[in-house]
């Protein structure tokens, strides 16, 4: 039970910002904006539930958090290098892709993890 309620309320919080679209504005490709963080999110999950017995929710929560900065670096770059390629650099096309899929997965392991710390903060068992 103590690993469902984060991954639940990590859930929900990405169910809206996919509603609201939230990649579009950021530089994902409007074709595949809402499927990286829906690919990225139940293996998000699966992330964080299998790391919260390895570390304390402070680390995780730093960890995924620098995590999630990365792969946004990573697809963002990915953009620019496809973009002055004029769509002809394949593996610039895969690190934009491919980075939003890792900003979904990371996105949802650092809200997960956060909601764990804030549940250790306030003395619920993490």
């Amino acid at each position: 039970m103590r690993h469902l309620i984060p991954a639940l309320i990590a859930a929900a919080l990405m169910a809206v910002l996919i509603a609201l679209d939230i990649a579009r504005p950021l530089g994902a490709h409007p074709w595949w904006s809402q499927k990286t963080l829906l690919i990225g999110t139940p293996i998000g999950v699966i992330l964080a539930t299998l790391a919260s017995p390895l570390s304390t929710a402070t680390k995780r929560l730093i960890v995924f958090a620098l995590l999630t900065v990365a792969a946004l670096f990573t697809a963002e770059y990915g953009q620019t290098q496809f973009a002055a390629s004029y769509a002809e650099d394949a593996f610039a096309g895969k690190l934009w892709y491919f980075g939003w899929i890792a900003t979904g997965v990371a996105m949802v392991a650092t809200i997960t993890a956060a909601v764990q710390w804030v549940r250790g903060m306030r003395g619920v068992t993490p």
